[in-house]
Formats: C-alpha cells, sequence, structure tokens
C-alpha cells in the first residue's frame, strides 16, 4: 500500500471514532406490573350447630357431663365444648360470660353448692384452654334453682346442667 493511501485511510478512521455515535434509543419503559390480586378475606367460620345465642343466653343443644359426684369434665363434652369456644370467638361482641353451674338435690345443700361452683370453674378453665378470650366468671347455684321438682331421673338430669349468661358490647 502507498503510504499516502494509508494515512487518509487513518485519518478517516479517526474522524469516524471522534464522531458522536448517535444517541441510543430509550430503553422501552417497563410494563406496569400487574395488580397483586387482593388476597381472599379469610371465610368466616361458622357457628357450631349445637351451640346457639338466644338472647341474653348461650344454649346448648346437650348437657356437660362431669363424673359422678366430681367436677372432671367427661371426654364426651370435648366436643361441646370446642363448639362453645368457637362460638366465643366468632363473637367479639359477647365481652363477658358467666358460667352456671347446678345440681340435682342428691347429697346435702352445703356439698351440692360446692360442686356446682367446682364444676363451673371447670367449664371456665376448659373455655379458656380452648382460647376463649371473653371476661368470664364461674358460679354455682347448687340446687337453688330446678328446673323440675319431681323425684325421677328424668328431673334429675334436667336440674344438673350447666347454663351460659352473656353481656354483648353495646
Amino acid at each position: 500500500m502507498k503510504p499516502g493511501i494509508l494515512s487518509t485511510l487513518c485519518l478517516v478512521s479517526a474522524v469516524l471514532a471522534c464522531k458522536p455515535a448517535a444517541p441510543a434509543a430509550a430503553p422501552p419503559e417497563p410494563e406496569p406490573a400487574p395488580a397483586p390480586a387482593a388476597a381472599p378475606a379469610p371465610a368466616a367460620v361458622a357457628d357450631p350447630e349445637d351451640v346457639h345465642i338466644e338472647g341474653d343466653h348461650l344454649t346448648i343443644d346437650r348437657h356437660i357431663n362431669f363424673a359422678f359426684d366430681r367436677s372432671e369434665i367427661l371426654a364426651d363434652s370435648f366436643d361441646l365444648l370446642d363448639h362453645v369456644a368457637t362460638l366465643l370467638k366468632n363473637h367479639p361482641e359477647i365481652v363477658k360470660l358467666h358460667i352456671i353451674g347446678h345440681t340435682d338435690s342428691a347429697g346435702g345443700p352445703e356439698h351440692n353448692q360446692k360442686l356446682s361452683e367446682a364444676r363451673a370453674g371447670a367449664v371456665l378453665e376448659a373455655l379458656r384452654s380452648r382460647g376463649a378470650t371473653q371476661t368470664m366468671d364461674a358460679v354455682g347455684k347448687g340446687e337453688s334453682q330446678h328446673l323440675c321438682g319431681e323425684d325421677t331421673e328424668d328431673c334429675h338430669q334436667k336440674n344438673r346442667r350447666v347454663e351460659f349468661v352473656i353481656e354483648t358490647r353495646q
């Protein structure tokens, strides 16, 4: 190659190298991310079918059973207590629960009073252990508020009971 051509090529190359580059196209704007799907609201847990709010009472469709002449709650009542606790959790408007224990007339009045207090207390503790957070108290009425006065096993069974009185937020 001739020296003049080589110089010219170098000069052209240098000029081209110094030429400002064409502005790069702006990168495309990223597409907006789709809005996150709203988390579904937690499904409300249905109230159990065997526990009901009736006025200022919770009513239960069957009795809470205790060991004979003791405050030990029998296992066949555990699911019922689970249901009472579930209902209480479902209803934060219930701010206080009064648990009232009753006995039949077998045994003396003093003994029955203590037994009814112990049984109401056992129910309170069972509901606490199942997560009920309402203010609760336990009261025993002994044999002072019978529903039935006959001396039959059916009548005695009706008198042995636990009642629940509720107070709600105003």
